[in-house]
């Protein structure tokens, strides 16, 4: 039990230590109303800021318990960014100046909290499915994204001229990706139901 208590205070205070270094290295900004607040950077610090958040993932790992806390944190945090990123006109998550920068990183946050508490939740006797579950999320994420930049660069090579001053290709990327992820949930529905078949089956021929 000590080990499990030294390993979740230890993650929990990298991933913060990772969160002061952004925030002092002017990565996060809450009164940026200008969109280009790169003057504020101290681009070390960003670049420091990596290792500690990886490190706090690595520590956690290991111990459900530890991993379902770091879980926890992180889905509050997502929680939190994307409230202030609705109600706050300033809030800002600047590394290279990316208009959908600050979404990426609540998609990234998000999936590593749900990966986190789903593979603890299996862990600690919540049920294979919740491994599933993480497995879903992660491969929709990929594929989407994946089929997003080919969608990208497929229009952009073929829809737009080198002096366009006007491009759609983002646009349709960005539904290239949407379709994806509409034919993943139906791929997870329908692996779930032959799941679901295979396990009323063998449950039949077992009363059978």
């Amino acid at each position: 039990m000590r080990v499990e208590g030294q390993r979740r205070r230890v993650s929990l205070v990298l991933f913060a230590v990772a969160l002061g270094l952004l925030g002092a290295g002017g990565f996060v900004q809450f009164r940026d109303t200008s969109g280009f607040g790169s003057s504020y950077w101290i681009f070390p610090l960003g670049l420091l800021a990596v290792v500690p958040a990886v490190a706090s993932v690595v520590v956690a790992w290991p111990e459900p318990r530890a991993r379902l806390s770091l879980g926890i944190v992180l889905g509050v945090l997502t929680v939190v960014m994307i409230w202030q990123d609705i109600v706050n006109d300033g809030f800002r998550f600047i590394w290279n100046q990316n208009e959908g920068e600050l979404q990426q990183l609540e998609i990234v946050l998000f999936v590593l909290a749900f990966v986190l508490l789903t593979t603890a939740g299996a862990r600690l006797g919540g049920g294979r499915w919740l491994l599933r579950a993480a497995a879903y999320l992660v491969g929709t994420v990929v594929v989407s994204l994946v089929v997003t930049v080919i969608g990208m660069m497929y229009h952009d090579k073929t829809g737009c001229a080198p002096d366009a001053e006007e491009c759609l290709a983002g646009l349709l990327g960005i539904l290239w990706g949407a379709a994806a992820v509409v034919a993943c949930l139906v791929a997870v529905v329908v692996i779930e139901l032959i799941l679901w078949s295979r396990r009323r089956r063998k449950a039949a021929e077992l009363m059978g």
